[in-house]
């Protein structure tokens, strides 16, 4: 597990901040409020994470053979994933006071995932190719002593749950941006000698990560670690509600500042078929409590298994482990080429948008636009062999996942707006993300102890004749 270290600045490691503030750096968007917070390995491999070795004097030749265990997927409209889902929703009735002494049992069933489109969204200012998604889930289980308090009884009876998540996934990272979750929970059973159905939730839960909530940094590697900082606001709406028996649904807007850690400590078969190269990521909160574990499966592009602490109302947990999964052929793909997958900041790249059909025969005149953070999106035409070539600025804009081996990894995304498809890659920008964050904090102390010492002299000369 990794250990992580809060931004306590003792005062001996001032005068040392002092001096690496005269260490020039490429400016840092105002955004990233500076929160250190450092993450080591325990034990040691041969595998690196993210980007740059720890030397400053690594080639990219180098980077390039590191042992990555995954890579940034590619998802296609279509594409469909089914898992065995068990939930477990006994805290949240523990929570409720109008529910004391109830017990629900684990509650079985299916989770069907599927990519429903591929669009632009405004991503914290920012247009964005994110992809749309829908995983719809039905469960089920038995209830026992649920108390009717207007009756002054408790009853018995099986629990059905169905569960519709629609997310939007920014396609360059698979970073998680927002989602609304509707969630019906029934239970049936019999009341005064009677077969009912009582409806004990109706709800939709509505959440907006900024910046989006990045699970996988790809290219993922043994040993790697990183860590986000993020905001997630909530909002609910009740549909509707029962007066017999029913869960205590928010009425106000929740908003929860969240860091995370992220850790990747195996790699192997899960158990599940086609699965064998799968990597193990651990997510991991401020308190070092397990929020979240994914095995992921570079065969089927996503995770899987999954357990999570929190699929629905702050506290149902669950599992979900593939059964099977289907990849659409979409009629066209696009395949990018950089001419390097690390460089250094503020250099350029040659990057090549490759356009066939699904038999692989080029297509030219075909037009759309490149993605890549910090710059404006790029439009191109395919010419005849159904290419674009195109040379791009990479500037300086740092990721949201700092780590000390590397500035960022931005993903670069070619999409074709009429057809919903597109084509990702990779991009790692060399450096020292923790190194940037430190020279920054270092020149915020150096002008603060500018201003105190202006104080202290002008104090000085207040005080003192000469």
């Amino acid at each position: 597990m990794a250990a992580v270290f809060r931004s306590t600045i003792p005062a001996a490691l001032i005068t040392t901040l002092l001096l690496l503030s005269a260490i020039s750096s490429p400016s840092l968007d105002s955004q990233y409020e500076v929160k250190l917070r450092f993450t080591q390995d325990e034990g040691g491999s041969d595998n690196q994470s993210s980007g740059n070795n720890s030397s400053s004097n690594t080639t990219i030749e180098e980077n390039n053979t590191k042992n990555w265990t995954a890579h940034l997927p590619l998802w296609n409209v279509g594409d469909t994933w089914v898992y065995n889902a068990i939930l477990d929703a006994q805290e949240i009735i523990e929570g409720e006071s109008s529910l004391d002494g109830a017990v629900l049992d684990l509650l079985y069933g299916t989770a069907t995932m599927v990519v429903m489109g591929v669009e632009e969204m405004d991503v914290d200012g920012v247009i964005t190719p994110v992809y749309r998604t829908q995983t719809s889930a039905t469960v089920t289980g038995q209830g026992h002593d649920f108390p009717v308090s207007s009756l002054g009884v408790t009853i018995d009876g099986s629990i059905d749950a169905d569960f519709v998540n629609v997310e939007y996934y920014r396609v360059g990272d698979l970073g998680l941006i927002s989602y609304d979750r509707h969630m019906i929970m029934d239970v049936t059973a019999e009341l005064l000698g009677i077969g009912q159905t009582i409806e004990v939730a109706n709800y939709v839960e509505s959440g907006l990560y900024s910046p989006p909530l990045e699970y996988y940094d790809f290219p993922l590697a043994e040993n790697e670690s990183w860590n986000l900082v993020t905001n997630l606001t909530k909002t609910y709406t009740t549909i509707s509600t029962s007066d017999l028996v029913s869960l205590s649904i928010p009425t106000e807007p929740e908003y929860d500042e969240q860091e995370w850690s992220y850790l990747i400590n195996s790699t192997g078969n899960p158990g599940v078929s086609s699965c064998e190269n799968s990597t193990l990521v651990w997510m991991v909160d401020d308190e070092d409590e397990v929020e979240e574990w994914r095995w992921w499966c570079p065969a089927a592009n996503n995770y899987a298994t999954r357990w999570t602490s929190d699929i629905a109302l702050n506290g149902i947990n669950a599992t979900l482990v593939l059964a099977s999964y289907q990849l659409a052929t979409p009629q066209k793909i696009i395949s990018l080429e950089v001419s390097n997958n690390s460089t250094a900041l503020n250099s350029e790249i040659d990057c090549w948008v490759n356009i066939s059909d699904s038999l692989g025969n080029p297509i030219s005149d075909k037009s759309g636009y490149l993605y890549l953070t910090g710059i404006q999106r790029i439009s191109f035409i395919t010419d005849e062999n159904g290419s674009a070539l195109l040379r791009v600025m990479v500037g300086n804009s740092m990721d949201n996942t700092p780590t000390a081996d590397d500035w960022a990894t931005h993903g670069i995304v070619a999409y074709l707006h009429s057809d919903q498809t597109v084509g990702s890659t990779t991009l790692t920008l060399e450096g020292s993300a923790i190194g940037g964050l430190l020279r920054l904090e270092a020149n915020r102390l150096a002008s603060a102890a500018s201003e105190i010492m202006t104080s202290q002299s002008k104090h000085f000369g207040d005080s003192v004749r000469f």
